[in-house]
């Protein structure tokens, strides 16, 4: 079965996704965007959130989700340092000596942790054995329809520290001003799950761990995601900068086989979402849809999800 999500987010205030510091200046992602304006097409810098930020929030929910329900996770990825056994020193962590194999490499670390097996790795020595991640996810961007709106702005800070004569040295200050950079936007982004791939070989496409605890990570990796949206715990600087909004709409979708939701980046998404559908419906391919667009909250949605998943057996 395959999972995918489109989000629709407003932030106000926001300082997720930060790029550098010049100097005492901090500056928000940016990126080019094609808009229409009176007929024409046109390319703006908006403020935006990366796909890699989103994904390693996703991580962190993961490692909590597993860990609840006693699945295993390796150290790195418990602190948060998602080196993913990226070589021997990494890998000598969970399997020594290291096989030469590449079956059983990918079969000791899929094993091993549950956030190598849901977010894939890349074991980059001799031989070389690579997983690809069994999620997706997109930048999250403005909304086209009012992406001309979207904006980032400096915001003035100062730190204070007094100081007396005796304690002051050459031309220290006793106020530090700084610029944090923040966005406001009515951000969209989409995320997919395959939850065929937890589990199971990418070079063989076989099982590597039984089915109970195949279902056991299909769920951890769901209820993942559905605490990241729920709670708006992603993306950096939420202790002074926690984005004011939430999500605006939401569209679940889950199908035999790879299908992903139309943008949110687009007013009629969810339109057009649900007559692909109708139309995969059509070839007979079963399908389930879940939106939140209205009266109905996000959470209601998600459960809809996991209430059809479990009744699939997914887990």
């Amino acid at each position: 079965m395959f999972l995918s999500v489109g989000v629709r987010f407003e932030a106000n205030v926001e300082a997720l996704n930060m790029v550098e510091t010049a100097g005492n200046y901090g500056k928000h992602r940016r990126v080019p965007y094609l808009v229409e304006e009176d007929g024409r097409l046109k390319t703006v810098y908006v403020p935006a959130i990366s796909g890699e930020s989103l994904a390693h929030a996703y991580q962190e929910h993961l490692v909590r989700e597993a860990l609840s329900i006693g699945l295993p996770v390796c150290d790195d990825c418990q602190r948060g340092e998602f080196y993913k056994s990226m070589n021997k020193v990494h890998l000598e962590k969970k399997v020594s000596p290291i096989p030469e194999d590449p079956r059983a490499i990918e079969e000791a670390i899929v094993k091993a942790c549950v956030v190598e097996d849901v977010g894939g790795f890349l074991y980059a020595e001799k031989p070389p054995v690579r997983r690809t991640s069994a999620f997706q996810v997109s930048y999250a961007l403005p909304v086209k329809s009012v992406a001309l709106f979207a904006t980032s702005e400096p915001q003035l800070h100062a730190r204070h520290a007094q100081m007396d004569a005796s304690s002051k040295k050459g031309n220290a200050s006793e106020q530090m001003i700084y610029y944090v950079e923040t966005g406001t936007a009515l951000y969209g982004f989409t995320f997919n799950l395959d939850l065929d791939a937890v589990g199971v070989s990418a070079i063989t496409s076989k099982p590597i761990i039984d089915e109970n605890e195949i279902k056991k990570r299909r769920e951890a990796s769901l209820k993942a995601l559905f605490r990241m949206l729920s709670s708006s715990q992603f993306g950096a600087k939420l202790s002074r900068f926690f984005p004011v909004g939430g999500i605006r709409e939401l569209v679940v979708v889950v199908t035999e086989h790879p299908f992903v939701v139309t943008s949110p980046i687009y007013d009629d998404y969810i339109e057009k979402t649900k007559k692909r559908l109708e139309v995969l419906n059509g070839l007979g391919e079963e399908t389930f849809l879940a939106v939140a667009d209205g009266e109905k909250v996000p959470e209601e949605a998600l459960k809809e999800v996991i209430d059809y998943l479990h009744g699939k057996g997914a887990f």
